[in-house]
């Protein structure tokens, strides 16, 4: 008997949902539209959609980026993120 399909735990404002499309344009793995992210046919999230988020958690994802041999697509797409203070 095949294994239940479960549902991803992966939340819209989670940055395991964004990573590919900040990386590549595109989410090709389906982490974005399982968590709820609209996306099309090929992947694709709305730019003003992608650019917001990219201001929340886009300094958090360059922090965790490890191929300084490239660019990700959100970076070049929409500069850099906003950094944000941590409250004390």
């Amino acid at each position: 008997m095949p294994r239940k399909r479960r549902k991803s735990k992966v939340q819209p404002d989670d940055l395991i949902a964004w990573e590919m499309i900040f990386q590549a344009g595109s989410d090709y793995f389906g982490d974005a539209k399982d968590a709820g992210i609209e996306v099309d046919e090929y992947g694709r999230a709305d730019d003003a959609t992608v650019a917001e988020a990219w201001q929340r958690l886009g300094a958090e994802y360059m922090e965790t980026w490890t191929d300084k041999h490239s660019e990700p697509w959100a970076l070049r797409e929409f500069g850099q993120p906003a950094v944000r203070r941590r409250r004390r």
